[in-house]
Formats: structure tokens, C-alpha cells, sequence
């Protein structure tokens, strides 16, 4: 009887674990998160000067996408822009102006904030803060 409860007490720690360890994303997720971010980009960012990045998060099931748009000759403003690709939900955003004189990152950014799955609005003070606050909620930093 006690070498019964002894397995049953090993299979119920194994269940914990297990279940606590954060799965990876699949090929396919990463594959179908990677087309769907670039199905995104092509249709409401081409033509601009701007680039992305992509990431699959299966804790959540979001395919993050993250935008980031460069000004052009004459412009000032900065961007970025944290979203899920397929149902276009904002979860973070920054925006900066950009004097000639400063560099983005010495300028108090317009607006900045992110709003993880499940969790309030958290606002940021700096283009810094706001990378490692994405990376640490989406894992999309640069």
C-alpha cells in the first residue's frame, strides 16, 4: 500500500511540473505566425518605411507582431506598435518625436505603454524601458 501511495504522489509531481514548464511554440505555429505577420505588414504598411518582427507565444495563442515605423525626410515622429497579427488587438504602442538635434532615445516619448494579456495598461517613461517591457511581456524586443 505505501509503494502505491509513493507512485501516486511521483505521477502527481510530474503533473505539476509539467504543467507549469511553458511549452514551446511549434514550427507550424512559428511558420503560420511568421506568414500571417508578413500578410499583415504587406497590406497596411507597404510602401512605408518601416520594418517588423514576429513572435508566436502559445501561453497566450497571440502571434505578436511588432511595427516599427521610421520617419521620413521632413518627419519627426517615431513609432512602434505591438499587435496581434490575425485579430489586429493593440498591446503596446510608443510614440516619439524626434528633433534633428536628439537622438529618439533622449526624448520623452508622446505616448508609451503596454497592456499584456490579462493584465492592466502600464505606462513608460522611455524608448528603453519600452523594449524591455515588450520583451519581457511578448518576447519581441530587439
Amino acid at each position: 500500500m505505501r509503494r502505491f501511495w509513493v507512485v501516486m504522489f511521483c505521477l502527481a509531481s510530474l503533473a505539476v511540473v509539467a504543467q507549469t514548464k511553458p511549452r514551446p511554440a511549434t514550427l507550424a505555429q512559428q511558420k503560420m505566425c511568421a506568414d500571417q505577420a508578413r500578410k499583415t505588414f504587406d497590406k497596411d504598411y507597404a510602401g512605408q518605411n518601416a520594418d517588423f518582427t514576429s513572435h508566436y507565444d502559445p501561453k497566450v495563442n497571440v502571434c505578436y507582431i511588432m511595427i516599427h515605423v521610421f520617419p521620413k525626410a521632413g518627419e519627426m515622429a517615431w513609432s512602434e506598435v505591438v499587435f496581434d497579427a490575425f485579430e489586429l488587438r493593440v498591446y503596446a504602442s510608443i510614440i516619439w518625436d524626434n528633433p534633428e538635434h536628439k537622438k529618439y532615445w533622449e526624448v520623452v516619448p508622446l505616448e508609451c505603454y503596454i497592456k499584456p494579456v490579462g493584465s492592466d495598461k502600464a505606462f513608460c517613461h522611455s524608448a528603453d524601458e519600452f523594449e524591455a517591457l515588450i520583451d519581457k511581456h511578448f518576447g519581441i524586443g530587439r
